[in-house]
């Protein structure tokens, strides 16, 4: 059914109408005058303004006055394209604004669009330059010296269509060229477009006075693990048994892979690079660690059990070259697009990147083109991108000691976020815990030596949320490993016993290394990600990801060492907490997992019954309710929403199938009245509040149920599931989704039977 739609936009501002208008008029004819002088440089420049407003303006008002909203800036002020050099339309409100109100009229024309804007004007270059480039000391464009060469990437605001957008590339690439510049690489996505742009400084500061560039910024540099300390080798490596040859396909986007490790050779059935210049070889040595990992899990446990049986097939991505760095002539957008699409087109549809840009931690407000090709692709091929977090590198700022009395504290404060491109919406993404904290022998009772986390806590270098629109991130969490503190020599110890065991690319010396990061634990949930879609080889993305979710939870000695901390602060270090693959994709006798999957409608909500058998409810122990909500929605990094669709869910008890749809459904209220209101009771209290929850595209809430649940609830709940357009232009589009709920009782109920002998009644019926 429709759903019923939220609030408005409140009350119009109320201004003095002489003031205003000439405010406005001032800055209007300031900013067209800025447009003309453009002209002696540009041809036919981009008409590009800035507004900043003391409300919400709805995008439908700027379209009517001729504006197209193209996203919006650091500031979270509006950015605006005119297709009119002269601002007609916008002027002509101005005036109806000035004009005197007509009879009966309670606000001026257009008050909320006019009333509403406190600045007006164009772009200036250093709101172009990015955060990478600021860090560096380049504030203004005059930083940018003519006798020096830069490399950067250059992203355009998405102006017209793609082929328009490509037009403009051409007209900015023939102009970089005649000023000495050079383009290398270009990116024409959906909804950005970037150039990898390597000039001279005066060319860089004529990008910046372009009404077209978006930002200039320096190109992603790689977070990687640093090479292993230690190296451990075996002489008799047991079964190793290949995978199947329908088994499901992971991509390890990385430094390439050395396929011929005796346990590499079985599970690596291609190798492609980008760009195709790079060997598939991996030389620095990241990628042969990453894919030992997605390949059998715990490396460990195979060797000491003797068995090395993979249950994947591994497709080898070299996009990071032989020194670790990505190459800087290609966009990483261009590389990312090409390499996941060759593997798409091979059935691949996971894809893991241990990788991050350095140079970008997530601080709020936009994110980078990586991110913003992810979350495109993700929707677009329906592939699941698993994302390392990244690593921090805590720097105390007294004494080395506050590695370890300071921790986790560090963990929470403003300086470690998430890097690009853990933030993508539409990905998994993945922080750390410790799995171990051991002393080695070697110590000799040095007291001094200690593992700053226990087994079960935070990583000491996990990178934290939260994501986009302040969303949870990391999604999940796993093992990533340790790091000690030494206190006689004031610093920081790594040991092969706290770290992740795993496969090493020089195998001709040893066969395995160790190392530690988030980017460890990414390919551990790789893993299980493969494994629920060998179970269900025919599952979306979204339902992989809802899977994961509903089996995750956070480790005990997490919840402990953060139990002063608020609920937000946990979940932007541990997320839903580590996935177990068996329980993602089965049920069993006392816990049953239903699924569905399919498309919603723009602004509508669908209705599940949840069926609670009587056992389940009249049985005294602990029970619980979990329900995951999974979609994969359009994304636009320039924009302050960068969500096109929002979703979310309820469950209700105690009431019918006719109530809910009427409470929720779309109401004429002057003629029907509003509807009945949901008392609290009646509303399941989740673990994770809504205001939280609902921020992001994975969703999981656990309703825990000790006493024995009231009569007055009835053997069936209702879940509802809404969708909510935000900025999304197709009025007819359906929103992808996936919806996992998990029943479970810690005493035997049969519930499994219980359940099963409803549905199929419901079915046969």
């Amino acid at each position: 059914m429709e759903r019923r739609k939220k609030l408005g936009f409140g009350t119009s501002p109320q201004k003095d109408v002489t003031a205003q208008t000439e405010h406005v008029r001032l800055a209007v004819d300031e900013a067209l005058a800025v447009h003309k002088k453009l002209r002696a440089d540009i041809a036919d420049p981009a008409l590009i303004v800035r507004v900043r407003t003391s409300g919400v303006v709805p995008e439908e008002e700027w379209e009517r006055a001729g504006l197209a909203v193209l996203g919006h800036d650091a500031t979270d002020s509006v950015v605006l394209f005119a297709s009119d050099a002269e601002l007609k339309e916008f002027q002509e409100r101005l005036a109806a604004f000035a004009a005197e109100k007509k009879a009966g009229q309670k606000n001026p024309s257009y008050n909320l669009l006019i009333a509403s804007i406190e600045e007006f004007g164009p772009l200036k270059p250093e709101d172009r330059i990015g955060s990478a480039l600021l860090e560096e000391g380049f504030e203004r464009a005059e930083s940018f010296s003519e006798d020096r060469q830069f490399n950067l990437d250059v992203e355009l605001w998405d102006v017209g269509t793609q082929a328009e957008r490509g037009q403009q590339a051409d007209r900015m690439t023939r102009e970089i060229a005649g000023l000495g510049g050079e383009v290398s690489d270009r990116y024409i996505g959906i909804t950005f477009s970037a150039l990898r742009v390597r000039a001279m400084g005066n060319v860089v500061r004529r990008l910046l006075n372009d009404p077209l560039v978006r930002l200039v910024d320096l190109p992603p540099q790689p977070d990687l693990d640093v090479a292993p300390l230690l190296d451990a080798g075996i002489a008799d490596l047991g079964i190793i048994e290949p995978p199947d040859a329908d088994a499901p396909l992971i991509a390890i986007l990385d430094t390439g892979v050395n396929s011929a490790h005796p346990l590499l050779e079985p599970v690596v059935v291609g190798r492609a690079a980008s760009p195709d210049t790079l060997a598939p070889n991996d030389v620095f040595g990241h990628g042969s660690r990453v894919s030992g990992i997605a390949a059998y899990g715990d490396v460990r446990n195979c060797l000491e059990e003797g068995t090395f049986q993979s249950s994947v097939r591994i497709l080898s991505g070299k996009v990071i070259n032989d020194q670790g760095n990505l190459d800087d002539r290609r966009l990483i957008a261009t590389q990312i697009n090409e390499i996941v699409r060759l593997f798409h087109a091979r059935g691949c549809r996971i894809f893991n990147l241990s990788i991050g840009d350095r140079l970008s931690q997530y601080v709020g407000g936009r994110v980078g083109q990586w991110t913003a090709v992810l979350d495109e692709l993700a929707r677009e091929l329906d592939v699941l991108f698993v994302v390392a977090a990244g690593n921090y590198l805590h720097k105390p700022a007294a004494h080395p000691e506050e590695h370890h009395t300071d921790y986790p504290v560090y963990l929470l404060n403003g300086s470690n976020r998430i890097f690009e491109p853990a933030t993508a919406a539409n990905a998994l993404t993945v922080g750390a815990v410790a799995h171990a904290a051991a002393v080695p022998a070697s110590a000799g009772g040095n007291v001094g030596l200690r593992p700053i986390a226990e087994v079960g806590e935070p990583a000491p270098f996990t990178c934290a949320g939260p994501g986009v629109n302040r969303g949870i991130k990391p999604d999940l969490c796993d093992d990533g490993g340790n790091i000690l503190y030494d206190g006689l020599a004031h610093n920081l110890v790594r040991v092969p016993e706290s770290e992740v065991f795993t496969t090493s690319h020089d195998y001709l010396r040893n066969l395995f290394t160790t190392a530690r990061g988030t980017s460890c634990a990414a390919p551990l949930v790789t893993h299980k990600a493969a494994l629920v879609l060998r179970a269900f080889p025919e599952a979306s993305a979204n339902l992989v990801r809802a899977f994961l979710a509903n089996s995750a939870r956070i480790p005990e000695p997490s919840l402990r060492r953060l139990k002063d901390e608020s609920e937000e602060k946990v979940l932007s270090v541990c997320g839903y907490g580590i996935a177990n693959a068996e329980m993602a994709a089965t049920s069993d006798a006392n816990r049953v997992v239903l699924y569905t999957e399919g498309e919603m409608p723009m602004d509508r909500f669908f209705v599940y019954e949840v069926p609670i058998p009587s056992e389940y409810a009249q049985t005294k122990g602990k029970r619980h309710i979990a329900v995951t909500l999974a979609f994969d929605p359009p994304t636009r990094h320039s924009r302050l929403a960068y969500l096109g669709v929002e979703m979310s869910f309820r469950l209700i008890r105690g009431k019918s199938l006719e109530w809910v749809r009427e409470h929720y459904r779309k109401r004429e209220e002057k003629t029907e009245g509003k509807a009945e209101k949901l008392g609290g009771k009646y509303d399941c209290d989740f673990d994770i509040g809504s205001t939280i929850r609902e921020r992001g595209t994975l969703q999981r809430g656990i309703f825990t149920m000790t006493a024995n649940p009231s009569d007055e609830y009835g053997e069936t709940y209702f879940l509802v599931v809404r969708c909510e357009r935000q900025w999304y232009p197709d009025e007819f589009a359906k929103q992808r989704f996936a919806v996992v709920v998990e029943i479970a009782h810690s005493v035997d109920v049969r519930l499994y039977e219980r359940i099963d002998q409803r549905v199929n009644v419901r079915l046969r019926a």
